[in-house]
């Protein structure tokens, strides 16, 4: 893989019809030399929430939480549509690999909210949905994704963190940027919902874009929720090549 010597916010050509390309996620505690040693200067270390107390409730075991937690995260995002007679969708398809001696990841989505089994030594038996979700109007004028909660028990707080209203503390938030996409309709994200097979947590996300420091970078917004806990987090991807 070409290295460029920096990784930066997401340009314009890429959208959440098309994400394909080389990310990294640096997390809160990834060190200097880490940063350093891959030649990029990262940008969301601040952006996104810290894992580990998420990967706890998910039952992630703390030598892995904490690997994680000092790598810097690549992904290698293929986005393409499904290969498939009888209706029409989308893959995306996950490689990840890291700094830290964690082995990689692979995961297949598809765009058809049918249920797919995916299964690895960081969370486990999963079993997991996606789909592409369009914006609503809300009546203060602002347009937001539109989707149902599958998260049990959800309280208003989640919905509302969820379609990028608030932030985890609370606090009003302006929201997801609304982009334009090849079919008409108010904006267009990704929602996906995970459980757990063994341990039943489940994990559910939008996925668009927002701006930071004048900046757009693609963020995944999360909630994940085990006998009634939940935490919300985002996790916030620099774009680094195609």
């Amino acid at each position: 893989m070409e290295w460029t010597p920096y990784a930066m916010a997401a340009p314009q050509e890429i959208t959440i019809e098309s994400l394909s390309g080389h990310w990294v996620l640096v997390n809160t505690l990834s060190s200097l030399e880490d940063i350093f040693q891959s030649s990029h200067y990262l940008q969301n270390k601040d952006l996104s929430s810290e894992t580990d107390p998420i990967l706890k409730l998910q039952k992630v075991p703390w030598l892995l939480r904490k690997a994680f937690g000092f790598a810097t995260i690549h992904i290698q995002i293929t986005q393409y549509p499904t290969p498939s007679t009888t209706s029409l969708s989308t893959n995306i398809d996950f490689l990840q690999t890291s700094t830290a001696s964690l082995a990689p990841t692979k995961e297949e989505r598809i765009l058809d909210w049918k249920i797919l089994h995916h299964e690895d030594y960081f969370f486990g038996q999963i079993q997991g949905q996606s789909e592409f979700v369009r914006g609503v109007t809300d009546a203060d004028g602002s347009i937001r994704p539109e989707f149902k909660i599958q998260t049990e028990n959800a309280t208003s707080k989640i919905k509302l963190f969820l379609r990028g209203e608030i932030e985890a503390d609370g606090s009003k938030f302006a929201g997801f940027i609304v982009e334009d996409c090849s079919n008409p309709g108010l904006g267009l994200w990704v929602h996906t919902f995970e459980r757990n097979v063994k341990a039943e947590w489940t994990a559910e996300q939008i996925w668009g874009f927002e701006m930071f420091g004048g900046e757009r970078y693609f963020s995944r917004r999360i909630v994940v929720m085990t006998k009634g806990e939940y935490i919300c987090g985002r996790i916030v991807f620099d774009f680094v090549n195609l």
